[in-house]
């Protein structure tokens, strides 16, 4: 707190329980001191005056009044700084977005909801891969999947990537038809496990920290299975990890602009 300001604290204070000044000269008086606050833009000195000639002064009607009108200034003024600058972020975080999309693409090719799919990794280009997939959606929530297809089941339930003596490991997922189902088409057998809410278990990270290092894939089930895998599967994984965070950050920030619009709404008398 400004050390000019406690006093005119300490004043209004003690002339509510003492003789002195009248009320309302002692209130015209603090009313003045915030206004000169005010024009020197101590705003937060200003806000703490304002709030005591409320209090202190409820029945001067006019100095409360003009408070809270000089109060409901200041706020406007506030926010229609933050909505500047939230303005600014939002822009430095959409161009920060732009270069790392290059590979990947918008579509609803796989459902109502905009999901984003890296180019390597469209259906049509992975048929009948067995690889590790990455799904990332426009509020920046992201999951693996580990996809095989082969001639046999090998019931996998879940995977570890690794390389030389560093691993990471997911969770277990059990079959329900959902997250961890299969199908046969023509006697060719696909297995879809998906690692969601955290069940990657720390191979998300592994897999963006390693992509530059030749990674291995181990499913496993009943059976075990094992890849190499394809450098665009690991970018992908990569990728998709690094965009999730900026679009999170995006709908942080669009949801931080809509509050400031919808108070300064409340705040601007209506015309």
């Amino acid at each position: 707190m400004n050390r000019k300001l406690i006093l005119p604290l300490l004043i209004l204070a003690f002339i509510a329980t003492n003789c002195g000044p009248s009320s309302e000269e002692m209130a015209a008086k603090a009313f003045n001191k915030a206004e000169k606050l005010y024009n020197e833009k101590h705003f937060n000195d200003t806000k703490l005056l304002l709030d005591s000639i409320i209090e202190t002064f409820p029945g001067q009607i006019e100095y409360v009044t003009r408070s809270k009108d000089l109060l409901r200034k200041i706020r406007i003024s506030e926010q229609e700084q933050n909505l500047v600058f939230l303005d600014s972020l939002l822009k430095a975080r959409e161009e920060e977005l732009k270069p790392m999309m290059k590979n990947f693409i918008k579509t609803k090719e796989y459902g109502d909801k905009v999901i984003l799919i890296h180019k390597r990794q469209r259906p049509e280009n992975s048929y009948n891969r067995t690889f590790i997939r990455a799904h990332l959606d426009m509020d920046g929530n992201f999951y693996i999947s580990s996809r095989y297809t082969g001639d046999h089941w090998i019931y996998h339930n879940q995977v570890k990537v690794y390389n030389k003596d560093k691993s990471a490991l997911t969770d277990k997922i059990p079959e329900d038809g959902f997250l961890n189902r299969r199908f046969e088409d023509g006697g060719t057998k696909w297995e879809i496990v998906s690692y969601k809410d955290g069940k990657d278990n720390g191979v998300i990270d592994f897999i963006a920290a390693n992509w530059d290092k030749p990674l291995k894939v181990q499913y496993r089930g009943k059976k075990y299975y094992y890849i190499v895998m394809e450098k665009f599967d690991k970018e992908a994984i990569r990728d998709a990890n690094e965009i999730s965070y900026v679009l999170k950050e995006i709908k942080r920030i669009k949801e931080e602009i809509k509050n400031v619009k919808q108070e300064l709404s409340q705040l601007k008398p209506k015309s």
